[in-house]
């Protein structure tokens, strides 16, 4: 019996050990993590000057390639006074991070806001041309409209002859039917009055 009872506190320490580990663990990842994040920032060459990207943290070490203000470069991590970074076609080196900026450069934002402009110019002409062809679409489905109107009101007109003229053949033919019956019967009278006047005499 007292064996069991300090197995299941041994049990229970172990688990509350556990639990108390597994938020700490979650915790230094997170950190981990948002460090990381934190050092891969986008920075610029800030003033008028030339930046030299280096193999190493000073200025003994090779130079790889000269940077321009406003070349855009990655951090991925930092050294001292130096700055390990990744330019866009993925060579990396060392500059001094005093030179580095976060801001975009004047020219930077010139370029990008004359691409802008280009772009919304060549939308908005593109919306002119779009809109030319509706007015014309437009322009072509009122007069096809107004043909269709007309020919309706001419089929209109036509139905309504059509209707006027079977009544009138309706009209000619019963009254032709009445002529004849009554000729019919206008001559079948003279012939019995006829017939009446031989047999008297």
């Amino acid at each position: 019996m007292l064996l069991r009872t300090l197995m299941n506190h041994e049990r229970d320490r172990f688990g509350r050990t556990r639990a108390t580990v597994r938020p700490v663990w979650l915790v230094g990842l997170m950190v981990l993590l948002s460090g990381g994040f934190c050092h891969a920032q986008t920075l610029y060459v800030n003033g008028y000057r030339e930046l030299m990207l280096r193999t190493g943290p000073s200025v003994e070490h090779r130079i790889i390639a000269v940077l321009k203000t406003g070349n855009e470069m990655e951090v991925v991590r930092e050294e001292g006074e130096y700055s390990l970074v990744s330019l866009p076609d993925g060579r990396q080196g060392y500059v001094l991070k005093s030179f580095l900026t976060s801001e975009v450069p004047p020219r930077r934002r010139v370029e990008d806001l004359t691409a802008k402009v280009k772009a919304q110019a060549a939308e908005l002409e593109q919306l002119r041309g779009e809109n030319l062809q509706l007015m014309a679409d437009n322009d072509k489905l009122n007069k096809d409209n107004l043909s269709d109107k007309r020919l309706l009101r001419r089929l209109q007109q036509e139905s309504t002859d059509l209707q006027r003229d079977v009544r009138l053949r309706w009209f000619v033919a019963g009254a032709g039917i009445l002529l004849i019956g009554w000729l019919m019967g206008w001559t079948r009278v003279r012939l019995r009055r006829r017939a009446r006047a031989r047999s008297f005499t």
